[in-house]
């Protein structure tokens, strides 16, 4: 199994693959003068190599902040992007937050700018972007609870912008028809309709333990084969292992939910083809599990020394790669196939060898009465 890192020499905030497989860092430094450049960068996959080969970057200003969410168009060469703007034209209501790049071998270029935050906090800003599954829409989302939905690619306000006061969004995900959206914040999971944005349905923090405290971190709808599941990630404390719940994305309702590791989730991404769900989490580990039920298939400790903030799988989910703010990328290659779970088989031989056992005492007992 391939398993190679990448180091970038600036804090990675986001991740993503191209239609031609080529993976995109983004991050930087953000405003400040620490010397570390706000960037965009296009790499090509060697993994025989073990290495990633430079395609085209782009630098962007120190005035502004580095790209903090991003997402691939899935028919077009374009990315969209977080970055704040510089902090005084935030403070003057003047953020263009969402940002639109076409790029090609030779160039990176910036095509359109739109601001969707309310806040004008430079603090604030857009954790979350999301092309629709067709691309025709772009979902933003921010810390100062603002939702948008965007036409693309004039960025045209689909609906009113929402904002839920009091909340961060941490996550948005499109169903696969396009039909709802997904939003989380710690408290919260909304349903809402990507064609009005009328909330359809509030679902209230799950706990499994009502004395302890957990929190919503990632949602993703399933595809393909698992189009009609919603799966929500939900943290505890330190001391709590974090849980996956899997809802039915036609009842709202919850059809199971169960641990996934023991440390809390950072983040999430689910395959192209919907049957592998990956995690990140604050041991700076890997998880790959089946989307069917989210058995673990695959574990990678300590990819990072610093925790995970952004997953992709690339197009055929062959390969999975991670950034950090530790300003590396990792690159793991993901086989076909994985080894059949056999904790059935040795639950199986347990019992018969309790069984074996207690017929051994029992032939002994009778041999001393």
């Amino acid at each position: 199994m391939s398993n190679f890192s990448h180091t970038t020499g600036f804090p990675i905030f986001c991740v993503g693959f191209t239609r031609d497989d080529d993976v995109v860092l983004a991050g930087g430094g953000g405003v400040s003068k620490s010397g570390v450049k706000n960037k965009i960068a296009i790499y090509k996959v060697d993994t025989a190599g073990k290495t990633l080969k430079p395609v085209v970057e782009k630098e962007l200003s120190r005035d502004e902040d580095a790209p903090m969410s991003i997402s691939v168009h899935p028919t077009e060469s374009a990315l969209a992007f977080g970055i704040n703007s510089a902090t005084n034209k935030v403070e003057a209501g003047e953020n263009e937050n969402c940002r639109i790049f076409q790029y090609s071998e030779e160039r990176i270029e910036a095509v359109h700018n739109k601001g969707t935050l309310a806040s004008r906090n430079s603090d604030d800003y857009q954790k979350v972007t999301r092309f629709s599954k067709d691309g025709s829409v772009l979902a933003t989302g921010g810390t100062d609870g603002v939702i948008a939905l965007l036409k693309y690619p004039s960025l045209t306000p689909v609906m009113p912008v929402t904002q839920f006061k009091g909340h961060e969004i941490l996550d948005i995900d499109f169903s696969t028809d396009g039909a709802h959206i997904a939003a989380v914040s710690a408290m919260n999971l909304w349903i809402i309709s990507a064609e009005t944005g009328r909330v359809l349905e509030v679902i209230t923090n799950p706990v499994l333990n009502k004395k302890k405290p957990f929190v919503f971190r990632t949602c993703r709808f399933g595809r393909g084969a698992f189009s009609n599941i919603l799966y929500t990630v939900v943290n505890g404390d330190r001391n709590q292992k974090p849980f996956v719940c899997m809802w039915d994305a036609t009842k709202w309702s919850r059809i199971r939910t169960l641990t996934v590791g023991p440390k809390p989730i950072t983040t999430c991404t689910i395959s192209p083809d919907g049957k592998l769900i990956a995690f990140s989490s604050s041991d700076m580990g890997l998880r790959i599990c089946s989307s069917k039920s989210l058995q673990v298939l695959m574990t990678v400790p300590k990819v990072h020394t610093l925790p995970v903030t952004s997953l992709a799988f690339n197009n055929d989910a062959s390969l999975l790669v991670s950034g950090s703010v530790d300003g590396t990328c990792r690159v793991v290659s993901v086989p076909k196939t994985f080894p059949k779970n056999n904790n059935f088989v040795m639950l199986i031989l347990a019992l018969l060898f309790l069984f074996l056992a207690a017929i051994v005492q029992v032939y002994q007992s009778s041999l001393t009465a």
